[in-house]
């Protein structure tokens, strides 16, 4: 996964996606650009930017990749998540790839200068409903292994979360 801060702005916003409901893992959840390796990407950090490209068209050139982020486990898939931050060095336009991400959207990380207001909210996914902690994003809620990485952003920022 590739966590892509926009580095020419002070809210530091966090470039997000909501995957496509025809998808067999996560449909309709919010996330990073990322997925699976494949042979010849290399390091698991060219898998992330790799992966950013064909799902939002991120240049590879417009990122400064900075270093990773604490591996989140997701229980119900069994999927490691490392996630690895980039700053986005250049202004591009995002652009959806239709048949794995439904849309983007931008969560500040330092909004108004501080963190973002993280609440409780009823999800439902495939296997029911539960109350779960996350970051409100307009229309969107950042919630489950999303929220975790966003937690670890804000306490590498010196924000823990309260």
């Amino acid at each position: 996964m590739l966590a892509l801060i926009d580095g020419g702005s002070p809210e530091l916003p966090l470039l997000l996606l909501l995957r496509s409901s025809g998808l067999h893992s996560h449909p309709g959840q919010v996330g990073l650009p990322g997925g699976s390796p494949l042979p010849g990407d290399g390091p698991l950090w060219r898998t992330a930017l790799r992966e950013a490209e064909e799902e939002l068209q991120v240049p590879g050139d417009a990122v400064e990749l900075c270093g990773r982020a604490t591996v989140v486990a997701i229980r119900n898939s069994g999927f490691a998540v490392t996630p690895f931050v980039g700053l986005l060095r250049r202004s591009f336009e995002p652009r959806a790839a239709a048949d794995e991400v439904e849309a983007f959207f931008w969560l500040p990380l330092l909004p108004g200068g501080g963190r973002p207001v993280r609440v409780a909210r009823r999800v439902t996914v495939s296997g029911g409903s539960f109350e779960a902690t996350g970051y409100p994003a307009g229309e969107h809620f950042v919630w489950g292994a999303t929220g975790k990485i966003v937690d670890d952003l804000l306490t590498r920022l010196g924000l823990p979360p309260s």
